[in-house]
């Protein structure tokens, strides 16, 4: 049984823990994708030309979802690690703590997606009533997520390299999801390859919607459930194998 009263206190600590030091505070949800897009555009734009009108929101559709992920997991790696006293001396459910990582980092994508539409209705004179569907895309995202943090988390404690490792993967994977650059530049031969990655599968799936104005094409739709479900379940019972061992190593 969830106990939901604890995860409203977790999300709410975590939020609070995010910005407590900051002059900004959660002005920082604003800006932090603001400049982020502004940089790539930059470095992109003048090195890297691409042919796509409003080439900025195109940018800040892929980012959003992508600072998701990175924030996400890289959090994930110490959850249970940094929350020991909480695993071993309160009786909970501790699968609360990556669920509520989660929720908090969803809350702030949220936000940053709003931002998101704001300018495209500014720049764009328009409101498709597709953009209502990138909620439950991102809720879709958020379980697969939701698996891959909980796998991380129990990995960290038994293997600290991970942490390193992690992020070598992580800067390699940015280069390999369509964010500054259209999935079409993807030369027709890796394409299988290249959609193996399921963080290219999300991204193009919340392009779609947010910049292209249209569904996910049903190969993108499939394939987002498709990796959501068996992270979730892979997380799950990783977690379940896992969990006495790791309690044991805290």
């Amino acid at each position: 049984m969830i106990n939901f009263d604890l995860v409203v206190e977790l999300i709410k600590s975590d939020l609070k823990t995010k910005y407590k030091n900051s002059i900004l505070g959660f002005l920082w949800i604003i800006f932090e994708p603001l400049f982020l897009m502004v940089i790539i555009y930059l470095v992109f734009n003048r090195f890297m030309r691409f042919n796509m009108k409003n080439y900025p929101l195109f940018i800040l559709s892929g980012t959003t979802l992508w600072r998701f992920f990175v924030n996400t997991t890289s959090q994930s790696l110490q959850l249970f690690y940094r929350n020991r006293e909480l695993v071993l001396k309160v009786k909970i459910d501790r699968l609360i703590l990556p669920f509520s990582l989660v929720i908090s980092n969803l809350i702030i994508t949220f936000f940053e997606y709003l931002i998101y539409i704001i300018l495209y209705i500014v720049v764009t004179k328009s409101f498709p009533l597709v953009f209502l569907s990138f909620i439950p895309y991102i809720i879709v995202f958020s379980f697969f997520l939701f698996g891959l943090s909980t796998i991380l988390s129990v990995i960290y404690v038994f293997f600290r390299d991970i942490k390193a490792g992690w992020e070598v993967l992580v800067q390699a994977l940015f280069f390999l999801c369509p964010i500054f650059y259209p999935f079409e530049y993807v030369p027709y031969n890796f394409i299988h390859i290249y959609l193996l990655n399921p963080l290219a599968i999300y991204i193009i799936g919340i392009q779609s919607i947010l910049f292209h104005s249209t569904f996910p094409e049903t190969t993108v739709l499939i394939n987002s459930f498709f990796f959501s479900i068996i992270f979730l379940l892979l997380g799950y019972l990783f977690f379940n194998i896992f969990e006495d061992r790791m309690v044991k190593s805290l």
